[in-house]
Parts: C-alpha cells; sequence; structure tokens
C-alpha cells in the first residue's frame, strides 16, 4: 500500500492538450503532470512552489487529499482581477487565469459586452471579451499574431464560452462570421507552433518528421503546408496542402484529403496529439530526417 503525504506548496499551472500531447512522449506514466480538464482543450495542473517542476500523476497518487480539491485552493489564493479596458479583461498572472476558468463566478458583473469569451493565448496572456464586441475579438486576435511572431510558447488557438454548464467551445463561425479568416489563420499559426514544440519527440534516424510551413495567399488567406518526400517513412502533419518531392527533381501539390485518399489503407492515422500521419516508405536518405 502506498504511503499518503501532505501536497507542498503550489500554484496554478495552465497546459493545453498538444502540450500535454507532448508529455505524454517524453514524460510518459507515473512522470506525466496531474491534471484537471476545464474545457476546450485547457487543462489545470499544479507547479511544486520547492522546485518550480510540475507535479506528476505519480506524485498526486501518494497525497492524503483528492488533487482536485489541492488545485481548488491554490486556485482559491489567485489575486484580484485586473480592470476591464477597452472592452477586454487581460490576464497575464497564470493563478488568476486558473481562477477565471475554475470558478467562472468571478466574471459576473464585469462591463463586457455579451455572454464571456475566454482565449487562452499563452499562460501570461488570457483574454477574456464580450461575445458581442467584435472589435475586442479583433484585437485579441492581433494580439495572437504578436504572440506567434515573438517566437514564445503558446496555449491554445480555441476561443470558450461561458454556459450555464461551464465553458464550452465558443462558435466563432456563427458569432462572428466576419471574422472567420483571422480566426483560421490563428489556428494555423497556432497548430505550427504545437507541431514544432512535438517535432524533437519524435525525431528518429529511420523516419522523416515533416514539418509544416505557414504560407499566405494574394487573397490573403493564411494557409499550411508540409514536403513529403516521395517513398520516405514520413510522420506527416495535418496541412493544407501537401507538396509531394519526387526523387527525380519534380514537385507536385496535394490538397491533404487528396493526399489521405491517394494514400488509402496505407496512410494510416497516428494517436499523436498535435495528430499526425504515418506515410510508410523506406528511411529517409541525404539527411531528409
Amino acid at each position: 500500500m502506498t504511503e499518503t503525504t501532505a501536497e507542498p506548496a503550489a500554484t496554478p499551472r495552465l497546459f493545453g492538450a498538444s502540450e500535454l500531447g507532448v508529455l505524454s512522449l517524453t514524460a510518459p506514466g507515473d512522470a506525466h503532470p496531474r491534471v484537471e480538464y476545464v474545457g476546450g482543450d485547457l487543462f489545470i495542473g499544479l507547479v511544486d512552489a520547492r522546485t518550480g517542476a510540475a507535479v506528476t500523476q505519480g506524485e498526486a497518487e501518494t497525497w492524503a487529499r483528492p488533487f482536485r480539491d489541492v488545485v481548488a485552493d491554490a486556485v482559491r489564493r489567485a489575486g484580484e482581477l485586473p480592470a476591464v479596458v477597452d472592452g477586454a479583461l487581460v490576464i497575464d498572472d497564470e493563478a488568476v487565469a486558473a481562477s477565471v476558468l475554475l470558478f467562472p463566478s468571478r466574471l459576473h458583473g464585469l462591463a463586457l459586452q455579451g455572454t464571456p469569451v475566454l482565449f487562452a493565448l499563452a499562460r501570461d496572456a488570457v483574454v477574456v471579451v464580450g461575445a458581442d464586441d467584435e472589435p475586442a475579438i479583433a484585437r485579441v486576435l492581433d494580439r495572437a499574431d504578436a504572440l506567434y511572431a515573438a517566437g514564445g510558447p503558446l496555449l491554445s488557438a480555441h476561443a470558450l464560452t461561458l454556459t450555464d454548464a461551464g465553458w464550452a467551445p465558443f462558435a466563432w463561425r456563427e458569432a462572428v462570421p466576419a471574422l472567420e479568416m483571422r480566426f483560421e489563420r490563428m489556428l494555423r499559426l497556432f497548430a505550427v507552433r504545437a507541431y514544432e514544440a512535438q517535432a524533437p519527440a519524435l525525431q528518429r534516424p529511420d523516419l522523416h518528421v515533416a514539418a509544416p510551413k505557414i504560407e499566405v495567399l494574394q487573397t490573403g488567406v493564411t494557409t499550411t503546408l508540409a514536403a513529403w518526400p516521395k517513398g520516405t517513412a514520413t510522420l506527416l502533419p495535418v496541412v493544407d496542402n501537401v507538396v509531394v518531392a519526387d526523387p527525380a527533381g519534380t514537385l507536385s501539390v496535394a490538397t491533404f484529403d487528396q493526399f489521405l485518399a491517394a494514400g488509402g489503407d496505407a496512410i494510416v492515422r497516428t494517436g499523436l496529439s498535435p495528430l499526425r500521419y504515418f506515410v510508410p516508405g523506406e528511411p529517409p536518405r541525404n539527411g531528409e530526417a
């Protein structure tokens, strides 16, 4: 029987599903962070105040109290909410952001135009605006662009809205159709950053780990693409277009759906997060991996 222990002093930590997917490879099992789901693709964990490391599943299993109770206590110690400015509540304190996610009643009475919508762009950049405030939402998307350009870690591109049952995905296509292209751009930027974070954990000499790239068309639409060296065993990210590089030196382009259809059952959907597909073939040549 495992001996129970008292939990250490801890502070909240926000996790996105993509980061947890990478950690399932680099820190699996008992070494994986222990988290509580809060909505969308967001989770709350804890950081040990003594070591600065995320509390793991193995550590939390030894505690006398349930993990969720410890998380709730840590969140309750968060500071006050900042003021709403230009229709936005901008939170740069991770504990305060966690408190809003776990206890959304903290948002009651704020001067927002419509139902609260939460964007957890980064751990130090969580923004809440009103669902009816299109200019404020557009400014959040500007902030997302700037965060991507700055090169730092990102958290989630999936906005949440507050419902009677808690946080749920924000239906932005219906709510703000004029911003559809901007939301699509944010999704692609954040996906590329997530794949970049995942790639080092997947590197193997017998496998090409394809890197997605951003391409902005003349129409202003943001798309993604990745290259497949034809005949090479590859882990392919989900992108808009696949560039097929033939060893003979020719290039061709297919949409992702066209590429999957052409490959048929030979192309296998993996359990990776973020998602990749395995394309069978020979080991990489000439340093392609």
